[in-house]
């Protein structure tokens, strides 16, 4: 079964063998460390209970759907690649890109839903208690469905899915010039990536206008009210946990064990870390899936002489880049994933250094071994020659 090709397909035939064995290799990279770092998120949230908090789905989910996205799509790509063209069908090429689509769009639908949370657990420090495993899997189902929809219509006969690039890889049909199949890319760039992009942006955004808003008032009732009221902090925050808990509730708490001087501390620590996180997760979600939205929008207006066959192929790469590191970047940045990553790490290291000190012991205790026994060899080497030498002149001596 045969596939469709770009209008550039007898160019594919000219590619230099070493483009092939170039992409395949990267995506090799990429399958290989994409597994390890998504499985070991995935085996730390198993591995510990005390993780398992519904705020925690979300990261799961995006591991599940990036570790999906890596052993389909780019298990398929690595095959083709060392083949030098594609093997799989039409069938396989409608796989490959539906299974490319869904994971991918439901990572940024993920994504998108991370930050949402993010930005509710600012504006309410307590909402993360109040959410349920129920309603955070209704979050992930909606997520699913969304990032699953738009990638659909092409297997119902709205556009086409084909071959790009070096010819080893597919996706949907940005370069047809008719308008039904226009509007379809159009329909998947906005709702797909920008609406998420969007979201992420806005988010994001807000949280660090929020958080450092919250840092410049705190500091300014360090400094008013820190001789007047020695649990001026303390008596800030307990009023912001009420009002945040229950928010036509007056009245005071007990006051809260720890100086102006830690909280400010731990303040600038939160928004160092949402900056770093925030920064991190939009370069990544931008330099991944922004070039490529931005090609399949060019193409399709009839801007594809400025498109080559490495270009696609690069940029299409380019997207499996976010599936490794994303679920790392959100990890690292929680405390729980972050130390218990770090103490599995270190575990593996240290039997790895203990595994060297017993071949290296082993190794010496071998060597001394053979040294013992290359010495004992010699040593009965001349004993015996000395024997035969004392033997032929007890001969001689007799016959004399």
């Amino acid at each position: 079964m045969k596939v469709d090709r770009f209008w550039y397909a007898n160019e594919t035939a000219n590619i230099p063998a070493v483009w092939h064995y170039g992409s395949g290799v990267f995506s090799l990279v990429c399958l290989i460390f994409g597994i390890v770092s998504n499985g070991l998120v995935i085996f730390v949230f198993i591995r510990n209970s005390v993780l398992q908090r519904p705020r925690n789905y979300f990261l799961i989910n995006l591991a599940i759907v990036d570790f999906g996205l890596l052993l389909t799509s780019n298990s398929m790509h690595v095959i083709s690649s060392f083949k030098k063209q594609w093997i799989f069908g039409q069938i396989g090429c409608n796989f490959y890109s539906v299974c490319g689509g869904v994971f991918g769009l439901t990572s940024i639908s993920t994504m998108a839903a991370i930050a949402l949370t993010r930005l509710r657990a600012v504006n309410n420090p307590f909402s993360s208690l109040k959410l349920s495993s129920r309603s955070t899997l209704n979050y992930l189902a909606f997520a699913w469905i969304y990032g699953s929809m738009w990638i659909m219509p092409p297997l119902f006969g709205w556009s086409r899915f084909i071959l790009e690039g070096f010819g080893t890889s597919c996706t949907f049909d940005y370069v047809s010039k008719n308008s039904w199949n226009r509007s379809f890319i159009l329909l998947l760039v906005i709702g797909g990536f920008f609406i998420p992009f969007s979201v992420i942006i806005f988010a994001y955004t807000f949280i660090l206008m929020k958080l450092s808003q919250r840092g410049r008032q705190l500091g300014s009732l360090s400094k008013d009210e820190s001789y007047s009221n020695p649990n001026g902090m303390a008596h800030y925050f307990n009023q912001l946990s009420v009002q945040n808990e229950n928010p036509g509730c007056q009245g005071s708490t007990a006051p809260l064990s720890f100086s102006n001087e830690n909280a400010m501390r731990n303040i600038r620590r939160t928004e160092t870390r949402a900056t770093r996180t925030a920064l991190l997760i939009c370069t990544v979600f931008c330099s991944a899936w922004g070039p490529y939205a931005f090609m399949a929008l060019v193409s399709a207006f009839g801007f594809d002489h400025l498109l080559s066959i490495y270009t696609t192929a690069i940029l299409g790469m380019l997207t499996k880049v976010a599936a490794c590191i994303n679920p790392l970047i959100y990890a690292l940045s929680l405390n729980g994933f972050r130390e218990r990553i770090g103490s599995y790490v270190r575990r593996i290291c240290h039997c790895d250094l203990k595994h060297r000190g017993r071949l290296l012991s082993s190794n010496i205790e071998l060597n001394r071994k053979n040294h013992s026994t290359a010495a004992n060899t010699a040593l009965t080497r001349k004993r015996t020659q000395s024997d035969l030498m004392h033997r032929v002149d007890s001969s001689e001596s007799r016959a004399l």
